[in-house]
């Protein structure tokens, strides 16, 4: 099985020994060493400086992609960390301003 590093370096969508290097970079600037061990929580760590990173090639909508797959890697192992859940997941909170008013016939 692939470890978790070289699942997230994939989810970047970039060529790999760049992708690689981008990753290890964040890692660095997050304490995570070695990279190649990261493990779920370090993910969560680095997801800041990962985004920061992949901010500088891609648009922020393919950043978010990105990012938003490689919470997905870890999502099953920590469901409750508020990096693993997308901002703007809780539904319940919406008012009825935040509803799209309805278009008239008249």
């Amino acid at each position: 099985m692939r470890s978790l590093f070289e699942q997230v370096v994939e989810c970047c969508g970039l060529a790999p020994a760049f992708a690689r290097k981008i990753i290890q970079e964040a890692c660095e600037r997050s304490d995570v060493s070695p990279p190649e061990a990261m493990t779920p929580a370090d993910l969560i760590r680095s997801l800041p400086h990962i985004r920061q990173a992949l901010g500088v090639f891609l648009d922020p909508g393919e950043v978010a992609l990105k990012t938003a797959a490689m919470r997905a890697l870890v999502k099953g192992s920590w469901p409750s960390m508020a990096a693993v859940v997308p901002p703007g997941s809780n539904q319940e909170s919406r008012t009825p301003q935040d509803e799209p008013k309805a278009k008239s016939s008249s």
